[in-house]
């Protein structure tokens, strides 16, 4: 997969992005005001969001968003890593967080987290993450 290519996500992928995501959690595409989610994702201006396009087509998509702390430190959190099912198994996830990861070390962070289910463990422990402490989580549509 050499012609693969990582870029900035624009508007014009939100449809390929919201398909991709939903492998990961189902949600109804209908009911998305893709204009006013684009206009509040883009003042967000702590997320870095990237696609891989493979033969003209998202294939997959995944950001990190960078967390300026209180004492002058910089982190970066990774979120929603998905790689379309098509081409799971040839390297797309393994280059998508390098590419991460090098957007967080270019915005000088000191650590990089990210949240997987426990399945995932390994192929994260192979990139260079280690698992530390324990997640919880409080969601409070429920």
């Amino acid at each position: 997969m050499s012609d693969l290519v990582f870029r900035k996500i624009e508007k014009d992928d939100l449809d390929e992005v919201y398909i991709l995501l939903n492998q990961l959690s189902k949600k109804d595409i209908s009911s998305i005001n893709k204009n006013l989610s684009w206009k509040n994702f883009n003042h967000n201006t702590s997320s870095n969001s990237i696609v891989g396009i493979y033969e003209n087509r998202v294939v997959a998509y995944g950001s990190i968003v960078i967390e300026n702390k209180i004492r002058g430190d910089i982190a970066g959190h990774i979120e929603d890593i998905v790689v379309d099912n098509s081409v799971r198994g040839k390297m797309v996830g393994v280059k998508l967080v390098k590419e991460l990861v090098d957007i967080g070390k270019s915005k000088s962070c000191y650590r990089i987290t990210l949240f997987c289910d426990k399945k995932l463990v390994k192929f994260y422990e192979r990139n260079g993450f280690k698992v530390n402490n324990v997640i919880m989580k409080k969601y409070l549509n429920d």
